[in-house]
């Protein structure tokens, strides 16, 4: 009998992604349990793109990428594009990847200028 590759109804449809993946416990899996603070300035800005990054370098010339709340969370925060200019100091509170090589904080709290966005205060609460 002849062998055909699976197509159309036949094949077991499996979902990638769950609808709240991004509301998982296991969303900080990637990062460490310590807080970091990181005082730098922003060089590219991509809050509304579909990965809220900001691109940020620190004093000693390292380049990072802060990820940032979804989409909800930032606007809820206040966080928007306008708020900050490459350019403008940012001192950011977060987890750092344990990646080796890898450059990435996920931020909890930031700092722009005078202003503080805290993302998820939560886990202020649970590092004090």
């Amino acid at each position: 009998m002849p062998h055909f590759p699976c197509f159309g109804i036949n094949v077991i449809r499996t979902r990638l992604f769950s609808p709240d993946d991004g509301l998982s416990d296991d969303r900080w899996s990637d990062f460490e349990d310590e807080l970091t603070r990181l005082d730098a300035t922003i060089t590219d800005i991509n809050i509304s793109g579909s990965d809220p990054t900001l691109q940020v370098r620190a004093s000693d010339g390292v380049n990072w990428t802060i990820e940032l709340g979804g989409h909800s969370r930032n606007r809820e925060t206040g966080l928007e594009d306008a708020l900050a200019t490459p350019g403008d100091p940012i001192s950011v509170v977060g987890r750092c990847t344990h990646h080796f090589g890898e450059n990435r904080i996920k931020a909890v709290k930031l700092t722009i200028g005078d202003r503080d966005y805290q993302l998820y205060p939560e886990e202020l609460d649970g590092a004090s």
